[in-house]
């Protein structure tokens, strides 16, 4: 009964509201079932279309493009995209006024803010309508596990206090049955307080950042006599490593679906359940995986490149996030041939050795994917120490510690040790730094 309730809230909110999130929800329910080929066609009508708007009304594209010697006119197939500059967060911050469409009034303009994860916060604008296709298509995702608007949700992330108390945050909440944890304010505390009200409240999701819902199942496992059962988690906002899932797992005795995404493009890929890969949103986004400036083959490992085809107000195009990623061409068993995608972390993640070369953290990362830890974190203390804290789980061992140190040798010239921690540091946004570096250097 809520359900309809909640929908028809949905359909008020939109016409009241100036969104089409519900009406953009009906039309991704049906392209979600077409051909690979019409897929491809949709997604070059609209980069076509995106292209010749930013080049047009959009001060920074006109000058990038004719730098390179582009015009949209020359865009003719979905490869000719390698034809356009590279967009980096550098370029972001120093043209931002630049870079927002000159047709775009201010009642379009929604003011966004990244995160800062890796970088400074950058200021950044989108529309309702851009949002609204972004919204549509989380929704659909969620509805891949089965979500309906209406379902009990239990949340678990960061937000900003000026949203967390606005009014219309809080009425957004209420109506759609959402009841959020704050990271801002994580402790056992208030995970227990949080455990209680969940335990009467029987979510039938948990969504939230990987790490922070990871903290979150493994309170509830050391705490029996909190029994959630929810049919579905969501994880988002940071790499999904193997530990976490089958922590969270443990926990909830559900299936986790990841999704990937930015705040700059909002969610790009979301996993169906059927794959290990997750699913690209192509009608909003078109997701490029470039290694040596071109075109990666299907499973080649490469940097990860995103073009938000809404961003009308201000354009991201071959916006490189700082991921590292591989596409593959065969279908999923769910029968959406929407392209698969798996994300592998960060593309930056390295430590710089005194020698020269480079140690990347992925290599610790797959060290540890069978071994029994709830978390852990690489720093490089000096060109020669280098500190695994982990956190470890029931079971390790000291042949594990022996394990990782005896592997960990072929990596780099660094001496590394292990030190047992009872919990790692959280960052203002309730992320833990997996990888962190004390050395200055060039590449740093």
């Amino acid at each position: 009964m809520y359900r309809k309730i909640a929908k028809l809230l949905l359909i008020a909110r939109d016409e009241l509201g100036g969104w089409n999130v519900y009406a953009h929800m009906k039309y991704l329910q049906n392209t979600q079932w077409m051909k690979r080929s019409e897929l491809k066609r949709l997604q070059f009508k609209k980069m076509k279309a995106l292209l010749r708007h930013a080049y047009e009304n959009v001060p920074f594209y006109h000058s990038s493009f004719k730098s390179v010697n582009f015009h949209p006119n020359y865009f003719t197939c979905l490869e000719d995209v390698s034809k356009i500059p590279v967009l980096t967060k550098p370029a972001i911050r120093d043209n931002l006024e630049n870079m927002v469409a000159s047709n775009a009034t201010k009642m379009q303009l929604l003011r966004w803010r990244t995160s800062g994860t890796t970088a400074a916060p950058t200021n950044f604008y989108r529309s309702k309508a851009d949002v609204s296709w972004s919204i549509a298509a989380e929704l659909r995702g969620y509805n891949w596990a089965g979500y309906e608007v209406g379902d009990k949700v239990a949340m678990i992330g960061y937000f900003p206090p000026e949203l967390f108390d606005s009014f219309a945050f809080k009425l957004t909440n209420f109506l759609n049955r959402n009841k959020i944890l704050l990271v801002n304010k994580l402790s056992e505390k208030t995970m227990d307080s949080f455990a209680k009200k969940m335990a009467r409240f029987q979510p039938l999701y948990i969504r939230g950042n990987c790490g922070q819902v990871n903290i979150f199942a493994i309170f509830i496992l050391n705490n029996c006599s909190f029994r959630l059962r929810p049919k579905a988690v969501f994880t988002t906002g940071e790499t999904l490593y193997s530990h976490y899932r089958k922590t969270i797992e443990e926990a909830f005795d559900c299936k986790v679906y990841d999704y990937y995404g930015s705040n700059e493009v909002s969610q790009a890929a979301m996993q169906c359940g059927q794959d290990g890969s997750l699913h690209i949103l192509e009608e909003n986004v078109l997701v490029e995986v470039v290694k040596n400036g071109e075109q990666a083959s299907a499973g080649e490992q490469g940097q990860v490149l995103l073009t938000n085809l809404n961003s009308y107000a201000m354009p991201y195009i071959r916006y490189d996030v700082g991921d590292v990623g591989r596409i593959f061409n065969y279908v999923c068993s769910c029968g959406r041939e929407l392209s698969l995608f798996r994300p592998l972390g960060r593309k930056l993640e390295y430590f710089v050795n005194h020698d020269g070369s480079f140690t990347f953290f992925r290599d610790f990362q797959l060290l540890l994917e069978d071994i029994p830890i709830q978390d852990f974190q690489v720093v490089q203390e000096s060109y020669d120490d280098i500190v695994m804290n982990i956190v470890p789980k029931s079971g390790f061992e000291e042949k594990h510690a022996d394990f990782i140190v005896k592997n960990a040798k072929s990596l780099g010239p660094a001496n590394v040790r292990i030190e047992l921690v009872n919990s790692l540091p959280l960052t203002r946004t309730g992320k833990i730094r997996h990888k962190v570096s004390k050395i200055a250097t060039k590449y740093t």
